[in-house]
């Protein structure tokens, strides 16, 4: 039996619920969560529930990888430690998640521009983008224009008010000021139109 974080309550789970209710999510086998957590881990399991997991981290990041491991029991979960800015996804997949990544290129020391196009060029049918509509290091316009540019369709596109908004205390990071408060989410599916 697999043992998942309960994300009844989450704001995540009513999003990925609204945004994906229209697709054939049973017939779903190969899911990647592009910067996994046990949250979204947790989701794409129970959303997907005919599909394996590819849960994609960081190497070494323990804050994301621990509580993956001590949280989450299932056969169906592969946790994956790369570095999506250097790594080529050859794996076809029919889904991509990528919740709450975009905000961290710069964490790891990447720009926010190489991980977008990396997350994109993973070789799937489907995308949801999750990301705090306020954090400053995430350009929604560009997305948008990246995406109208490249082949993709935004099947949906939709704005969430975060029921628990938090604080992101300031910290000097490049050009950016890292002090915004979280009371939006903003969600894209995306479906890739020219197939390789």
């Amino acid at each position: 039996m697999e043992k998942l974080v309960d994300t009844s309550k989450s704001i995540y789970d009513k999003i990925v619920n609204k945004m994906t209710k229209h697709l054939d999510r049973l017939s779903f086998k190969k899911v990647i969560d592009a910067g996994s957590g046990k949250t979204s881990a947790s989701l794409a399991l129970k959303y997907f529930p005919n599909a394996n997991v590819d849960a994609i981290i960081f190497p070494g990041d323990n804050r994301k990888k621990n509580p993956l491991e001590n949280a989450i029991g299932s056969n169906r979960l592969d946790v994956i430690e790369v570095d999506i800015c250097t790594t080529c996804f050859r794996r076809k997949y029919d889904f991509c998640f990528v919740h709450l990544t975009l905000g961290e290129a710069q964490k790891f020391g990447n720009s926010f521009e190489n991980l977008f196009h990396q997350l994109m060029d993973i070789r799937a049918d489907y995308f949801l983008i999750i990301d705090i509509f306020e954090d400053p290091c995430v350009h929604f316009r560009y997305v948008e224009q990246y995406l109208k540019e490249k082949g993709y369709k935004i099947l949906k596109r939709k704005k969430f008010k975060n029921p628990n908004p938090e604080h992101y205390p300031k910290v000097k990071h490049d050009k950016y000021k890292l002090e915004f408060d979280s009371k939006h989410y903003v969600a894209y599916l995306i479906k890739r139109i020219i197939q390789e």
